[in-house]
């Protein structure tokens, strides 16, 4: 099921939206599009022209992403003991050799990275 969350990625992701071209991606009927970008335009999250269609973010939720990027990166080391499973959010990561691997995470924005590793 989708949530704000999901909705907002997506028109992050392309910058400008049209309705159209959203609908499609939801894959949700129109009305519920137009009612949910209304809604979230009166919460001044997107700017929502209804005469064009067009959505975007707005400016203030922009800028706010930028300055989390600059912020310094998550960092955490994850021991993977052979033959098990982690998860990480909505990520599976199984090790399924004969030996225990070290995971090291660092994640700052919308960059994520994983290294794995072999504990020596």
């Amino acid at each position: 099921m989708l949530n704000t969350t999901d909705i907002l990625t997506i028109i992050e992701e392309q910058e400008t939206i049209n309705i159209k071209e959203l609908t499609k991606k939801l894959q949700i009927p129109q009305e519920q599009v137009e009612k949910i970008l209304k809604d979230l335009n009166k919460h001044n999250l997107v700017d929502y022209d209804t005469q064009t269609g067009e959505t975007k973010l707005s400016q203030w939720l922009v800028n706010l992403n930028k300055t989390i990027e600059n912020i310094k990166p998550s960092i955490a080391t994850i021991i993977l003991p052979k033959n098990q499973e982690i998860k990480i959010e909505d990520l599976t990561i199984g090790n399924f050799i004969g030996t225990d691997l070290e995971l090291n995470l660092k994640i700052k924005g919308k960059q994520k990275e994983i290294a794995i590793c072999k504990i020596t």
